[in-house]
């Protein structure tokens, strides 16, 4: 199994259906495409907007063994699911993780993956405070490309760093071989009490193969998107191109 299996496959459990108490069972925030079918449907909050239009949001999960149910405005109206709905930040806060320095990167990339809730780690400010103390920086960059996928790196890494995390991103964002579901293209920036900024990036990193060796090659619709520099400057990118997220 190579790096990025590790970084991000995860065996899937068989699954088990039953019925639940949605007074009861643990509720959890969970990262979601706008154009997710059941927006329209569950309970949810605004995360990232992109010109006026809602681009992801937070809903609201359950565990129900062979799927999750979600928490919905009539649900909130029983007795009982508004209290145990109220909790769903101190679950996230509490959900077990496990921050993995990388020694390919030397440990310079982080990963806390392979969990139901791994990527929604990052609305829980303890954990962006031990990611940042665990990769000695006060800025993070952050790629949560599919359900439980989570990578993270110092927003002031090196051109050399940044291109390897960026073609990380793109890689699991474009392989479904993994079985996990989509979340988003971008990437987000945050301190270590909280999210503040989501990326969309604007350009895509691409590997192919030639003479029996692997090349880059970057591709953008936005001419200029990238400066007439030697090097790409990835700060100066996500600076020009972040969005304030909504929490």
């Amino acid at each position: 199994m190579g790096f990025f299996d590790k970084l991000f496959k995860k065996q899937e459990p068989v699954p088990v259906a039953q019925e639940i108490d949605k007074t009861q069972v643990p509720v959890y925030p969970m990262i979601k495409s706008a154009d997710w079918r059941g927006i329209a449907h569950a309970t949810s909050q605004p995360f990232v907007t992109v010109e006026g239009q809602l681009n992801l949001a937070i809903v609201f999960a359950q565990d129900a063994g062979d799927r999750f149910e979600y928490i919905t405005p009539p649900d909130l109206q029983k007795p009982g699911v508004q209290e145990n709905f109220d909790r769903w930040q101190g679950n996230i806060d509490n959900y077990p993780y496990e921050i993995v320095l990388s020694k390919a990167f030397d440990n310079q990339v982080a990963t806390s993956s392979g969990e139901d809730h791994s990527a929604e780690k990052i609305l829980s400010s303890a954990f962006l405070a031990e990611a940042c103390e665990a990769l000695k920086t006060d800025k993070l960059l952050i790629s949560i490309p599919r359900r439980r996928c989570l990578m993270i790196t110092s927003y002031y890494g090196d051109f050399n760093l940044l291109e390897d995390f960026f073609r990380l991103h793109f890689n699991a964002w474009k392989e479904d071989g993994y079985g996990n579901e989509v979340i988003t293209e971008m990437v987000f920036l945050a301190d270590k009490d909280k999210v503040t900024h989501a990326v969309p990036l604007g350009f895509r990193i691409n590997v192919y193969e030639k003479d029996g060796q692997y090349k880059l090659t970057y591709s953008t619709m936005e001419d200029d998107l990238f400066e007439k520099v030697e090097q790409i400057n990835f700060q100066n990118i996500m600076e020009r191109r972040k969005i304030p997220v909504t929490l």
